[in-house]
Parts: C-alpha cells; sequence; structure tokens
C-alpha cells in the first residue's frame, strides 16, 4: 500500500509539473495532477498476491489487473470526480498505437491527461522499481520513453518529457 500511495504521489508531482512546464492553464493542471494521484485507485481491487508476484503473470493473472483502470474510474466516477479525471485513470494504460486497455483507443483519441500520465507512469516505474524488477537510472529511463514513443507513448509528450529533463532537472 505504501509503494501505491508513493507511486502515485510521484505520478502526480511529474504530471503537475509537464502540465506547468507546457503552460497548460491551470485548472487543467489540476484536473491532471488529481488524475494522476488517483491513476491506479483501482489497484485496490486486485489481489495484493497479484499486485506483489515476483514471477511473470498468467494470462488470466494480467486480465485481472488490467481491470484496475475500470475500477479505478468507476470508484471514482461514483464519488464525483469530475469526467475528465474519470476518463483519464480508465485510460492511462492505453498505447499509442492502440494496443493497450480498456478500450484500445490509439493517437490523440486517447486522453491528454492519459497520455501525460503514461509517459510519468513509466518513466516513475522504471527508475523506483518494482518487487520484480530492479530500477535503472533516470537516464536510461529517459532513453526508453524515447525507444518506446509512437508505439507505447505519444511522441510528442515523450519530446516535451526529454526536453523539460534535459532543461529543468529539478523537474524530475
Amino acid at each position: 500500500m505504501e509503494d501505491l500511495i508513493k507511486h502515485q504521489y510521484s505520478v502526480g508531482v511529474l504530471c503537475r509539473n509537464i502540465g506547468i512546464y507546457i503552460g497548460l492553464p491551470l485548472k487543467e493542471i489540476k484536473l491532471l495532477e488529481t488524475a494522476a494521484f488517483f491513476h491506479d485507485i483501482g489497484k485496490l481491487f486486485v489481489p495484493k498476491s497479484l499486485l506483489n508476484k515476483k514471477e511473470p503473470l498468467s494470462i488470466e493473472e494480467f486480465e485481472v489487473v488490467k481491470m484496475h483502470s475500470l475500477y479505478g474510474a468507476e470508484l471514482l466516477r461514483k464519488i464525483g470526480f469530475d469526467s475528465i479525471v474519470v476518463s483519464a485513470v480508465r485510460h492511462h494504460h492505453e498505447r499509442y498505437d492502440g494496443r493497450g486497455y480498456p478500450d484500445g483507443l490509439h493517437g490523440e483519441k486517447i486522453p491528454l491527461c492519459s497520455r501525460i500520465i503514461a509517459v510519468a507512469d513509466a518513466f516513475d516505474v522504471m527508475t523506483a522499481g518494482r518487487i520484480y524488477k530492479k530500477p535503472i537510472s533516470n537516464d536510461k529511463a529517459v532513453e526508453e520513453l524515447i525507444r518506446c514513443s509512437v508505439t507505447q507513448f505519444d511522441p510528442e509528450v515523450v519530446k516535451i518529457f526529454v526536453k523539460m529533463f534535459k532543461e529543468e532537472d529539478a523537474y524530475v
């Protein structure tokens, strides 16, 4: 649970900084930051045994874990969060090439907040590590984001993140 809270906080800070860096209006920055803070809240409904598993997940187990974005979006919708936040949480695992989940959205059909969260989320996962994977350096994580732009990530969001990272290391 503590790791989940740290991760959501880190992703929220990164997303807020990206929003500020690209000059989003304050209201949009707040919505982006809120969505990022809650992007993985649906993991509270996924068995801890799957989230903490050191071995690769089976296809069936991965299908259960993938539900977290739907669980989180539904929870936030039920308690009255803004629809932009709900949509961002639902779609933060969509891929730019359309091979993500839950809806297989692609390109700019993926909400901007979700595209930003995806980059910040991946960066934090890579640099903080997971029970099943050791952390890598910030520079290596940036290289991986660049490598996966166009397929997994919006190339424009990656360019912005890389530019921010290089210009303002304090942002990251």
